[in-house]
């Protein structure tokens, strides 16, 4: 997310369009990033709901009240909004802000115009009355007020139902690939028959195809670790991943940012490589060098990659031996052996 609706979002209330929440104010922060130029008021007030690690991590550094998930019963007296890239996932914010913010409670949206925000401000019009606008830094922000009531089968097509792929996975709006099984992770799980052994994990497990198809091969197959940074895609990850007899572990983890402290004879991931709308091979970069770290001597790496990511270097400097295993439809399989 720019900055920019971040900076926008905190407009209304720097131009005395709104007033600060009052002290001892409780805020809900949906999608929260940190502003490190707001006020101590802001601070002390504001719970931010960010189910991504790293900017979890940011919030908690920086001194704010972090969750990744509401626990259920909790009540605000406003909220604010960042809209993030995902329409499914800014829905379900929008659902949880009118259920958790007491009536009369302001709301503050912001977004990016490129996302959307304008079509996402009729889709709360829809709902409830936007009382104005200001459109800066190429983003916008509106507000209303939570009314007395509202309708909670609106409430419940906002939050939206959990998508079931081939009956088998259970995904939502806001997980990679969510909607169908991404194509490059099941080029990868045809290799791996006869290359699953002994400690296996999946770097950047999302919500657990990858690793709901390592436990279809467990003739040497000891345990499965899971770490994934959306704590929402892990959730879902738990209810997809059964390894019934095998030991299976789900970590709430930054694989960039956080030491993983196990080793490992196996790793299977496709790593991430987008930051925002834009391709950062160094994501993917720093997953095969924290994967060259857990990896005992002779274990195996098996990723999947998008053709034009440039991880060769990285791979050959980082193992003994680089293995291509397959080329096909803009993907490539390859297997690093340490």
């Amino acid at each position: 997310m720019a900055n920019g609706a971040l900076q926008t979002l905190f407009l209304p209330f720097e131009d005395e369009i709104l007033p600060l929440p009052d002290k001892g104010a409780a805020w809900l922060f949906l999608g929260a990033e940190v502003d490190r130029n707001v006020g101590e008021e802001w601070t002390t007030s504001l719970t931010c709901l960010q189910p991504f690690k790293p900017d979890y991590l940011a919030l908690q550094k920086a001194g704010f009240n972090a969750v990744p998930r509401l626990q259920g019963d909790e009540g605000f007296d406003g909220a604010l909004i960042l809209l993030g890239k995902h329409k499914g996932r800014n829905e379900n914010w929008l659902a949880q802000a009118l259920k958790h913010v007491r009536p009369g409670g302001q709301i503050v949206v912001s977004g990016d115009k490129k996302l959307g925000v304008d079509s996402f401000r009729k889709t709360v019009g829809s709902i409830v009355a936007v009382a104005d606008r200001l459109s800066k830094h190429h983003a916008v922000a509106f507000w209303f007020m939570r009314p007395e009531k509202v309708n909670s089968e609106q409430i419940e097509r906002l939050t939206g139902e959990a998508t079931k792929l081939e009956d088998r996975f259970t995904t939502a709006p806001g997980m990679f690939s969510h909607a169908a099984i991404d194509k490059g992770s099941a080029m990868l799980v045809k290799h791996f028959a006869g290359r699953i052994t002994g400690h296996a994990a999946d770097f950047g497990a999302g919500w657990g195809y990858l690793a709901s198809e390592v436990l279809n091969h467990p003739e040497k197959l000891k345990s499965l670790a899971l770490y994934e940074a959306d704590y929402e895609a892990l959730e879902a990850s738990k209810l997809n991943v059964n390894g019934g007899a095998i030991p299976v572990t789900f970590h709430w983890h930054d694989v960039n940012s956080e030491a993983i402290t196990e080793i490992y004879d196996t790793i299977v991931m496709n790593p991430p490589f987008h930051a925002g709308r834009s391709a950062d091979p160094a994501m993917g970069q720093g997953f095969i060098a924290a994967a060259a770290k857990r990896l005992k001597p002779g274990g195996k790496l098996l990723l999947v990659a998008n053709r034009q990511m440039p991880y060769e270097a990285g791979l050959k400097a980082l193992f003994k031996s680089v293995l291509p295993l397959e080329d096909n439809a803009g993907y490539k399989i390859i297997e690093a052996k340490k």
